[in-house]
Order: C-alpha cells, then sequence, then structure tokens
C-alpha cells in the first residue's frame, strides 16, 4: 500500500502533466479534464507496470517517475491523436 505523500505527489505529477499538455496541445477547457484523468490513469498505469517487473530506474521515494512519466505521456498522446 502506498503512502499517502507518495499518492499525492504522484497526484501532483500526473496533473503537472496534463496542465503542460493542455497548454501545447490542448484547445478546449473540457479538454483539460480529459487530459487530467488520462494522466492519472496513464501515470498510475507506470507505476503498476514498474512495480509489477521490479523497476527501480529513477525512483523518488515508492514512485517510478520514470515509468510513471513515460506512460502518462503516452496515454495523453494516444487520446489527443484519437480526438475524444
Amino acid at each position: 500500500m502506498p503512502s499517502l505523500p507518495s499518492v499525492l505527489l504522484s497526484v501532483a505529477l500526473a496533473s503537472l502533466y496534463a496542465g503542460l499538455f493542455q497548454l501545447v496541445k490542448g484547445k478546449t477547457s473540457t479538454e483539460l479534464l480529459l487530459f487530467w484523468a488520462t494522466s492519472l490513469i496513464g501515470f498510475a498505469t507506470g507505476q503498476l507496470a514498474a512495480y509489477s517487473l521490479g523497476s527501480r530506474l529513477l525512483m523518488v521515494g515508492e514512485i517510478h517517475l520514470l515509468e510513471g512519466t513515460i506512460t502518462s505521456l503516452i496515454f495523453l498522446s494516444i487520446v489527443r491523436w484519437l480526438k475524444l
């Protein structure tokens, strides 16, 4: 079970990625909510994948920063590409 600071930092990072993606690629304000949810799901997926694979690359405490960031950006790119 992840600790509260790890969860809060993960949510903050995913929110930052969604906000930056909105600034660069977004057009409407409703896309921000979609990007935020997508970024959260992507970051969590990256965390779970890194944990299950036993990866120890670029960690900040319990957070797998590299894997979470990469999967979050991949998910955001897919959603933008699909134009949901």
